[in-house]
C-alpha cells in the first residue's frame, strides 16, 4: 500500500517563501520508490530551493492541481490550504486510509518542532494534552532524517515512557517508520538495550525516569562520539527543579557530554520562579545561570524568615529571570491554545462530626503550639500539617504507622459519588487509607495507577479505561500526575482530598481536560471544613505560595479562637 506524506512548513511573508527550517515536502512509498523535494515542488507548481543544511524554501508559483487538474491561483498564506486539499485528494484517489498524517499537526506543533530542530538547547513549554510529545518526535524525526542526528535519548516519567511515547510514535505516519526501544526490566536486560542502541539498532531509547541514576551511570563507560550523546530529551523537566535532588545532580554532572539537548514541560515553574534554575541549568549545561542555585538565589531573592526555609523575588527579578529564559523556550501564544470542553470545579464540604472535630482542635493546639508569630519552621508545618490533614480524611497514623479511624464524612461523600456517577470516573487518592476506602466501597478489584501496581498491569488499567470498560479507576496523582491520556476514558474526576502540590493538581486534572476531550470534564473536590484543606485549596486552586497558605491558615486559626474566647 502506498503512503503519502506531505509536509508543507511555514509561510514567509518576508522572502515570499515556505521556510524557516526543514525538508519541505515529502512523497514516499512503502515499497521503495521515492520522489526528491524538486520532484514534488514540481508537482506543486513550485520551486524547490535549499538554503542550507536546516532550512529548505518552496517559492509559490501558479500551478495546475495534481488531482483533478483544476488551476489554483494561489496568494499568500494560501498555499497551506491548497496543499492540504490536493493530499487529501491523492490519498482518495489511491484508497490510502491509514493513521494521522503530518499536515494534521496544529500550527503550534509545526512552530514547536521547528523551534526545537534549529536549536541545540531549548524547552518547549505547553498545557498538558496540547501535543508537546508530538511535536518533538516531529523535530526528532527531521533530525534523523537529515543527517543531523542518529539517535535521541528521551527520558521522561515512567508511565509516558512506557505508554505515551511509543503510542505517539505508533500513531503519526511520519514518526511511525522510527525504530524504538523502551528500557526496562533487570539492569542486565537494560544493559543489553543501551549497547544495541549503541551500535545503532535503534532510533529512539526511551527510559522511566526513575531509572535516571542508573542511566547516567551506565552512559559514562561509553565513548564521546556514541550516537546515544546526539540529543538528550527531558520529558517534564519540571520534575529536576530541586537543586538538590539526586537525579538532577548526576545529569547535570554529565550532562556536557550530549550535543543537543531538550526540556519539554506543561507546568515548568510550578510553584515559583525558583523552579526554573535547575531545569534551564541542566538544558544549558549551566550556561544560562551557572552551577551555584544558592548564589543565583541570594541576587535575585530575599527569605521570608529567619532560617531561609521560604523565599520570595526581589522587586523586579521575576522579570528579569523570564526576560533571560525565554530565548530558550517556545511556547504557545494565547490565541494558539486548543479549545477544550469547559471545565468545572466543584468544591464539596463534609463538616466534621464533634468528636472528630475535638480530636483535630486538641492535635491542632498540640501541634502548633511555640510556632511564632513571624517564623514558622519548615519541617514543625510539615508534621503539623501532615498530621491533620490525616484527620480531615477521617483517620490518623500513629507512630507505629497503626491506623485509627476517626469519622466517615468523606467515606459518605464517595458512596454518593459512586451511587449517583453518570458515567466513568477517575478517583483521586492522597493516602493508602484512602484507597482502601475506595476498595472497601468498590471492590478489592477496584483498577487503580499507584504504588504496588506492577507496570503491565498499569499499562492494561489505562487501556481498559481509554476503551471505557472501567467505571472507575482510582490514580494518585504522583503516579499518574504527568502526560498520559485518560481523556478518552471519561469526563468525570473526584478528589478524595485536595493535594498539597500545584503541579500534580493540574497535571492530574489535565489527563481528563486535554486535547482530544469531547465532553465536559466536571472534577469535584471534598473538603472538610475547617481543616487544613483550605490550606491545600489556598495552594493549588488559588496559587498562593506555601508560606502564604500557611500564614492564612494560622490566621483562620487564631481568629477562630478568638472568637470562642469572646463568646
Amino acid at each position: 500500500m502506498s503512503q503519502i506524506v506531505y509536509d508543507s512548513k511555514y509561510y514567509s511573508d518576508q522572502t515570499d517563501a515556505w521556510g524557516p527550517g526543514r525538508a519541505t515536502v515529502m512523497l514516499s512509498f512503502r515499497d521503495g520508490a521515492k520522489l526528491s523535494d524538486n520532484d514534488i515542488a514540481e508537482m506543486h507548481g513550485m520551486k524547490h530551493k535549499t538554503v542550507s543544511a536546516r532550512r529548505t524554501e518552496l517559492w509559490r508559483l501558479d500551478y495546475v492541481e495534481p488531482v483533478g487538474m483544476k488551476k489554483i491561483h494561489r496568494q499568500k498564506g494560501q498555499i497551506w490550504a491548497a496543499t492540504v486539499k490536493g493530499s487529501a485528494q491523492i490519498k482518495r484517489m489511491l484508497g490510502v486510509t491509514t493513521m494521522r498524517q503530518k499536515a494534521e499537526l496544529r500550527a503550534y506543533q509545526d512552530r514547536i518542532a521547528a523551534f526545537l530542530y534549529e536549536h541545540d538547547e531549548a524547552i518547549g513549554v505547553a498545557r498538558p494534552g496540547s501535543g508537546k510529545t508530538t511535536a518533538a518526535l516531529t523535530a526528532i524525526e527531521e533530525l534523523i532524517r537529515d543527517k543531523h542526528i542518529r539517535h535521541a535519548l528521551v527520558i521522561a516519567p515512567k508511565r509516558v515512557a512506557r505508554v505515551v511515547w511509543p503510542d505517539e510514535i505508533a500513531l503519526w505516519a511520519h514518526t511511525k517508520g522510527l525504530s524504538y526501544q523502551v528500557l526496562t526490566g533487570t539492569p542486565q536486560n537494560r544493559q543489553i538495550g543501551l549497547a544495541e542502541a549503541h551500535a545503532g539498532v535503534f532510533d529512539i531509547t526511551i527510559v522511566g525516569l526513575d531509572i535516571a541514576e542508573w542511566l547516567v551511570g551506565e552512559l559514562v563507560k561509553l565513548p564521546e562520539d556514541s550516537r546515544l550523546f546526539d540529543l538528550l530529551v527531558i520529558d517534564e523537566v519540571s520534575r529536576l527543579r530541586n537543586p538538590t535532588g539526586k537525579r538532577a545532580q548526576h545529569l547535570l554532572r554529565h550532562v556536557k557530554r550530549w550535543k543537543m539537548r531538550w526540556g519539554l514541560s506543561g507546568t515548568l515553574r510550578p510553584s515559583g520562579a525558583e523552579d526554573l534554575f535547575m531545569p534551564a541549568t541542566v538544558i544549558t549545561n549551566a550556561k544560562l545561570w551557572g552551577r551555584s542555585f544558592y548564589k543565583w538565589r541570594q541576587q535575585r531573592f530575599y527569605p521570608l524568615d529567619y532560617n531561609g526555609y521560604n523565599w520570595a523575588p526581589l522587586p523586579g527579578a521575576e522579570e528579569v529571570i523570564n526576560r533571560e529564559i525565554a530565548p530558550l523556550c517556545v511556547t504557545l501564544r494565547d490565541d494558539e491554545l486548543p479549545q477544550l470542553p469547559e471545565l468545572s470545579v466543584i468544591f464539596d464540604r463534609v463538616v466534621l462530626p464533634a468528636a472528630a472535630r475535638k480530636q483535630y482542635e486538641d492535635m491542632e493546639r498540640k501541634l502548633m503550639t511555640g510556632l511564632g508569630d513571624n517564623v514558622v519552621l519548615a519541617a514543625s508545618a510539615a508534621v503539623a500539617t501532615g498530621k491533620l490533614a490525616q484527620i480531615a480524611n477521617g483517620f490518623i497514623y500513629d507512630n507505629q504507622s497503626i491506623t485509627e479511624r476517626i469519622h466517615d464524612e468523606k467515606r459518605d461523600w464517595l458512596q454518593d459519588i459512586v451511587d449517583n456517577a453518570t458515567g466513568p470516573t477517575l478517583l483521586i487518592y492522597e493516602y493508602r487509607e484512602d484507597l482502601e476506602m475506595l476498595r472497601d466501597i468498590l471492590g478489592e478489584d477496584l483498577p487503580y495507577l499507584g504504588d504496588g501496581v506492577t507496570d503491565v498491569k498499569s499499562d492494561a488499567h489505562i487501556a481498559a479505561w481509554n476503551r471505557k470498560e472501567l467505571p472507575f479507576m482510582a490514580l494518585h496523582p504522583a503516579s499518574g500526575g504527568h502526560g498520559l491520556n485518560l481523556q478518552h476514558g471519561g469526563s468525570d474526576m473526584a478528589w478524595v482530598s485536595p493535594t498539597w502540590s500545584p503541579e500534580l493538581w493540574e497535571q492530574t486534572i489535565a489527563r481528563l481536560h486535554r486535547s482530544g476531550q469531547i465532553q465536559p470534564v466536571i472534577v469535584r473536590v471534598c473538603t472538610a471544613a475547617d481543616t487544613v484543606d483550605q490550606m491545600k485549596i489556598n495552594r493549588v486552586h488559588l496559587k498562593m505560595t506555601a508560606q502564604e497558605a500557611f500564614e492564612d491558615y494560622l490566621r483562620q486559626v487564631s481568629y477562630a479562637e478568638s472568637s470562642a474566647s469572646d463568646s
